[in-house]
């Protein structure tokens, strides 16, 4: 079978993801590509931030940027800073685990990266 993303198909792009089995069948079965996915689920909302449509994420290093944006930002109704609470890396331990969780994608929503912090968005285009 073809594996299609339908809202690819949907813009006029070909939405072609690939075959699966089985191999000898052509008809097209619908999916969707990584790329919508993630426009998927910056429309929903954050369970742990209900009133933020944008949060921005400070790395922890950069302390004076984490201020700075919290000043500024202090009256934009939506968006909200916060420091990353993450402490280290567990790949990067010589501990055993008692279940492999390393493949497994934590965070549904990725972000954009830019220095020093990740832009988070939620509900975009909602409202």
């Amino acid at each position: 079978m073809r594996v299609i993303c339908s809202s690819c198909v949907r813009e006029g792009r070909s939405g072609y993801l690939g075959d699966k089995a089985p191999l000898d069948d052509p008809t097209p079965t619908h999916t969707i590509c990584g790329r919508h996915q993630e426009l998927l689920l910056e429309t929903l909302p954050s369970l742990s931030f209900p009133s933020v449509d944008m949060l921005i994420v400070v790395q922890q290093k950069d302390v004076a940027l984490y201020e700075h944006l919290r000043r500024a930002l202090a009256g934009v109704r939506g968006v909200d800073v916060i420091m990353d609470r993450r402490r280290g890396d567990r790949r990067r331990m010589r501990v055993e685990v008692s279940e492999e969780r390393r493949r497994d994608r934590r965070r549904i929503r990725r972000g954009i990266s830019l220095p020093g912090c990740t832009l988070v968005r939620f509900r975009r285009g909602m409202r």
